[in-house]
């Protein structure tokens, strides 16, 4: 069993190449930030430690970068919660674990928003995956027609790329609902764009990838 760490902000090893804002990494990080109040410097350490409660693990480059502004980056991690309750976002059917519909829904947003930071991340995944699915399937996500596929998987990346791209169909909408139901189409459109915006956020601010991921 993984021992829990403590409950402390631990700064992680400086970055050859800082994003647009300071990532937050400390308390010492958070009473520096010049534009915070004391509520803000309140939410900002809150929602730094909320990785430490949930997942056992330091805040990531992610997180550290979008705490900048505390309430926003709390009011979208709550929103994301929701969403991931709704969408039972867990176990084996997490969005990182490989393969799965939540998983491909995704990566393929992300990787539209052309996000360095975090599409590889999700792309190395949990350590879990889809039983038969491997890395190299990632780069058949513009092949859905392909023989790898699932017909579930299938249809999701069709679906997730006409929503990106506009070009939903009458026939493909139609397909989806009688697959998944009219709730689970609009709520993959919601989760598509919470991490489009996160996206276009980590790509905005220039956030690099997390080499301690590999």
């Amino acid at each position: 069993m993984t021992d829990k760490i403590p409950d402390r902000l631990v700064a992680p090893p400086p970055l050859k190449r800082p994003p647009r804002v300071n990532p937050l990494s400390t308390e010492e990080d958070v009473a520096a930030v010049p534009w915070f109040d004391d509520e803000d410097r309140a939410v900002c350490l809150d929602t730094l430690r909320r990785s430490i409660r949930l997942y056992n693990a330091q805040p990531t480059i992610v997180v550290r970068t979008a705490v900048n502004d505390p309430k926003g980056a709390r009011a979208k991690f709550e929103y994301g919660a929701e969403l991931n309750k709704l969408l039972g976002n867990e176990g084996m059917k997490r969005h990182t674990v490989q393969g799965t519909v939540l998983n491909l829904l995704v990566v393929m947003t992300l990787l539209h928003t052309n996000d360095e930071c975090l599409a590889p991340s999700i792309i190395a995944g949990n350590g879990k995956a889809m039983a038969g699915f491997k890395p190299h399937h990632y780069a058949l996500m513009n092949h859905p027609e392909s023989e790898v596929w699932s017909d579930e998987q299938r249809l999701v990346l069709r679906y997730t790329r006409a929503v990106l791209e506009n070009t939903m169909t009458d026939a493909l909408w139609t397909e989806a609902v009688k697959f998944w139901g009219p709730q689970t189409c609009l709520r993959f459109i919601h989760l598509i764009g919470h991490f489009w915006t996160t996206g276009i956020r980590n790509r905005t601010l220039k956030v690099p990838y997390d080499l301690k991921k590999g």
